[in-house]
């Protein structure tokens, strides 16, 4: 859906990326120096549109939904991330599905086709398979087409089992 003018002429953000920094609606943050990513200053209407958001969801959510309101810094120093893992262990790489524009961990990707490809194997073998429900697996976007069972070599299967053991998640069977 594209967002329109009021005469129905498409919005070129450009443009009102433009106008908004040049009526000191937002600019970047320390701009003088380069700027920082992701960090902004708001000018007086800038700066009156956010109060009015922060009134409209505390409205909502404190007053109407009984919630508690806090408020906490945005940032989080390097050694927070570090010892919380973040930094070594969440380095998630992402895949785009070319057909619908999604967006998906590749991690969960390469998961769930091993997963699925491991049933395969166990069905073209004759095992019977029991499906469980995992909500997990529902919520999640990727949608695989059924995977013909197909036998795979031992080496296979126990390779896909230790790729599977390191995205975690996975009990590696011998």
């Amino acid at each position: 859906m594209t967002t329109t003018t009021k005469t129905g002429d498409p919005i070129d953000r450009g443009t009102l990326d433009t106008l908004l920094r040049n009526r000191f609606f937002y600019n970047l943050a320390f701009e003088a120096y380069g700027g920082v990513s992701g960090l902004y200053d708001f000018g007086p209407d800038g700066d009156a549109l956010q109060d009015n958001i922060l009134a409209h969801w505390k409205d909502h959510f404190v007053y109407e939904e009984h919630m508690l309101g806090i408020n906490c810094t945005t940032l989080t120093p390097h050694a927070v991330l570090k010892t919380s893992g973040h930094v070594e262990k969440f380095a998630d790489w992402g895949s785009k599905d070319a057909r619908t524009g999604e967006c998906f961990r590749t991690d969960h990707t390469v998961k769930e086709i091993l997963e699925a490809r491991l049933k395969g194997d166990k069905e073209a073998k004759g095992a019977k398979i029991v499906e469980e429900e995992d909500a997990d697996k529902k919520n999640r976007k990727l949608k695989l087409k059924d995977i013909p069972p197909v036998k795979l070599d031992d080496k296979v299967v126990e390779e896909y089992q230790e790729i599977l053991a390191k995205v975690g998640g996975y009990e590696l069977i011998h």
